[in-house]
């Protein structure tokens, strides 16, 4: 079965992403993918002593990190937009590696005000420069898709497009593994 991976990018107190993740992972036909939801709140600021080009990670928690992006198949980053990007927490998880991300299809769901949209362009330049296989986006939207508790009224268009997206997502891993085979 297919490993995926949906990212909490938030940390902060009281944060609603947790809920929007469990939610994405509602979406994913179960007979397809095996779901699970990383939360790297507490990854510490980028600290080990060599850059993460070199893969040699000296501490636990970024060798856990590194295993986990690693074995998956694929990944959903569920971010919210702060300041018409994305938060911190996001692009440390993403700065302290490099070779994991490489190839790795990664579908973005943002949500916010706006939808997110400006947090997952952004978001999606960076896995981009490290190599990643951004697949596409979508948004949430507070008071259309979302509410700002948490509860997700996703309407049919935003639950096509996740759909679209996962599929997207499956597409890829099905041709790396036909290639690598």
């Amino acid at each position: 079965m297919k490993q995926l991976r949906i990212i909490v990018s938030s940390t902060r107190p009281g944060r609603i992403g947790p809920k929007v993740a469990d939610w994405v992972a509602a979406q994913a036909p179960a007979g397809a993918w095996e779901v699970k939801v990383l939360d790297p709140s507490g990854l510490p600021f980028l600290d080990e002593e060599e850059h993460p080009k070199s893969g040699k990670y000296a501490l636990p928690h970024t060798q856990q990190w590194a295993s986990e992006i690693f074995e998956s198949d694929a990944i959903v980053v569920v971010t919210p937009q702060y300041n018409r990007s994305f938060p911190a927490p996001i692009k440390n998880a993403v700065d302290m590696l490099f070779a994991e991300w490489d190839s790795k299809p990664i579908a973005i769901v943002g949500y916010g005000w706006s939808g997110g949209t400006d947090a997952a362009a952004d978001l999606a330049k960076v896995l981009t420069h490290v190599k990643a296989d951004v697949v596409g986006t979508t948004g949430l939207t507070f008071m259309q898709d979302l509410s700002p508790e948490g509860e997700v009224t996703a309407t049919d268009e935003r639950r096509g497009e996740l759909a679209a997206l996962l599929e997207a997502l499956s597409s890829r891993v099905d041709d790396r593994e036909s290639v690598s085979a």
